[in-house]
């Protein structure tokens, strides 16, 4: 016999239980000592997914054709389910009807966003991988960029479809078309307003030569910058590139002028 409980299979007979009480006497009124409540939280199973984005070439002329890879790894030692990436295209490139190719899942492009459906991924390095290809219609720097959508499963250290570009699902690449100008011609080049301290290279030397997030660039050169509060992804950042244009008319040939008739 035990002094201060009853032994019994029945769980409903004792009152109302207390977590890790031992000394009271059951027998009289307290807290049985021959059973124990304990709550149990389950959470949600956790991935760590992450995705790289690649482009076969940084520099492009018009008409020529790039491809894209986007690869997804999950990283941790769950199988990730669910799995979906969004890739916004730039409105300034033409995607080529029938080129994506996908080791898992489809892709459909909608509105210049391309959503490839993927499904799961493995645990444990488990890796799937998209191409594509564009053709480069416009001068100037393209971006495009690529983050994981949607999961079942909660990330470790990133939240899907939030847009941050620091974290891990997301990645962005860009590419350059060269600039190509007369003379008298200028361009103007904008860099964001959220960038501070804003300063301008060219040919890829030290000294800034102009500075402000907006200015006009006439000469012949490739020109960076740089921002007190950016720097460019470890890829590099595509640089803008000013060339001669072979299609100018003569300066000598291209003054303005104007005849006026008048009767004598």
């Amino acid at each position: 016999m035990d002094v201060d409980s009853s032994p019994d299979s029945n769980p409903a007979d004792d009152g109302t239980p207390k977590n890790d009480v031992i000394n009271e006497n059951g027998l009289t009124g307290g807290d049985e000592d021959d059973h124990d409540p304990e709550v149990i939280t389950v959470t949600a199973s956790q991935v760590d997914l992450s995705l790289k984005k690649m482009i076969s070439t940084k520099i492009a002329q018009l008409g020529d054709t790039l491809t894209y890879t986007i690869k997804v790894f999950n990283e941790s030692g769950t199988l990730a389910t669910g799995v979906e990436v969004s890739d916004s295209l730039a409105t300034s490139v033409q995607f080529i009807t029938g080129s994506f190719t996908t080791t898992r899942g489809t892709a459909t492009l909608t509105n210049n966003v391309i959503v490839w459906t993927i499904g799961s991924i493995g645990a444990n390095g488990d890796t799937v991988t998209l191409t594509y290809k564009v053709k480069a219609i416009s001068e100037g720097i393209h971006f495009n960029t690529a983050e994981i959508s949607k999961t079942n499963e909660p990330d470790v250290d990133s939240t899907p479809g939030n847009g941050n570009n620091s974290e891990d699902d997301n990645d962005q690449e860009c590419f350059t078309v060269p600039f190509k100008l007369c003379p008298l011609e200028k361009i103007q080049a904008s860099a964001p307003e959220y960038l501070t301290n804003v300063q301008w290279y060219k040919d890829g030397g030290s000294t800034p030569i102009v500075s402000g997030n907006t200015v006009l660039l006439s000469e012949v050169g490739t020109y960076t910058f740089t921002a007190s509060n950016q720097q460019c992804p470890a890829g590099g950042c595509c640089p803008i590139i000013i060339e001669s244009s072979d299609n100018c008319c003569p300066t000598q040939i291209c003054i303005p002028f104007t005849i006026t008739k008048k009767r004598k």
